[in-house]
């Protein structure tokens, strides 16, 4: 068994080889989404915190939309405050387990580094609660801080863990 200790880098998401496998489920996997950790240590002069903020809850409502739209993913809450249940609010362990009292089989816990003016870091991997084993990772860079470009991230990611299933 891995065992988790999570930094400002954290734990996060739900991968279709969890989810189905060479098996078709009768129902989808449920996935509980830990809110996104975000560092900001580019030294920009602008500040840019409500945009970020704003993106940053755009792109977990995407995230869970389009991999709950694939059909391998049954989206569950976790019961948190609003704006309080990343992995830079709560341990790695409690995030665990609300995710289990919310009935999830996996929870998906990232986090966010903005490094530079054009150079971001972002971290995912997919926890599966009942072992707590780390059971899908990648560490993504995306280039530029918009709309568009977090967009295309969220995309990519989504793509990444829906492919995954043949791994």
């Amino acid at each position: 068994m891995k065992n988790i200790k999570l930094s400002s880098v954290g734990v996060a998401l739900v991968a279709a080889a969890i989810f189905g496998g060479s098996q078709a489920r009768a129902e989808p996997a449920a996935l509980a989404v830990a809110e996104i950790q975000y560092s900001d240590t580019s030294g920009e002069v602008i500040d840019q915190s409500a945009d970020h903020f704003r993106r940053l809850r755009e792109f977990e409502a995407s995230l869970r939309s389009d991999l709950a739209a694939s059909g391998k993913v049954r989206n569950v809450a976790l019961d948190c405050p609003p704006n309080a249940c990343s992995v830079g609010d709560i341990d790695a362990g409690q995030l665990l387990d609300k995710a289990q009292a919310a009935g999830a089989a996996y929870l998906l816990i990232s986090s966010f580094h903005k490094v530079s003016t054009l150079v971001q870091w972002a971290k995912f991997d997919i926890v599966d609660v009942k072992t707590r084993n780390v059971v899908f990772n990648r560490l993504v860079t995306f280039r530029g801080d918009n709309d568009k470009a977090w967009r295309h991230a969220e995309s990519f990611i989504v793509r990444q863990i829906l492919d995954h299933e043949g791994q």
